[in-house]
């Protein structure tokens, strides 16, 4: 537990001055799908979604594999529990709390408390991890 304190600020500060290198003003043009997830979940997932980035070695339990989870939800995108997991609202076993982190209030203050725009974010995210699903 004392790892993953120290490691999620970490993981945090380092997502937010990646997207701010990358996306210039919180404001400016949202970005793709994959940007936002080479920003913010490639760290504990990886570049391919499969779960092992280079900040899950600091989980009690491996990322999940974002690439199988139509294949463990019967052949069906579970679009809810993936919005759910990326705003905060869903228990994230392997981080012992919701603390993912969390990027419904990343995103807020990134876009300057615009929540349409976080919205936007979230949407855009989902349909990148639900592109990435192994058929």
């Amino acid at each position: 537990m004392r790892r993953l304190v120290l490691v999620l600020p970490l993981v945090s500060w380092f997502v937010a001055a990646q997207q701010a290198k990358t996306q210039g003003h919180p404001t400016s043009a949202r970005a793709s799908g994959k940007t936002l997830f080479q920003q913010s979940c490639a760290s504990c997932h990886g570049d391919d979604g499969k779960g092992a980035g280079p900040a899950a070695v600091a989980f009690k339990v491996q990322p999940p594999d974002l690439t199988a989870l139509s294949r463990q939800n019967r052949g069906k995108f579970p679009r809810d529990r993936v919005v759910q997991a990326i705003r905060g609202d869903r228990m994230q076993n392997a981080h012992g709390s919701t603390n993912m982190p969390v990027w419904g209030p990343v995103f807020l203050a990134l876009t300057g408390m615009n929540q349409v725009e976080v919205e936007r974010r979230i949407s855009d995210l989902t349909e990148y991890i639900k592109s990435v699903q192994v058929k």
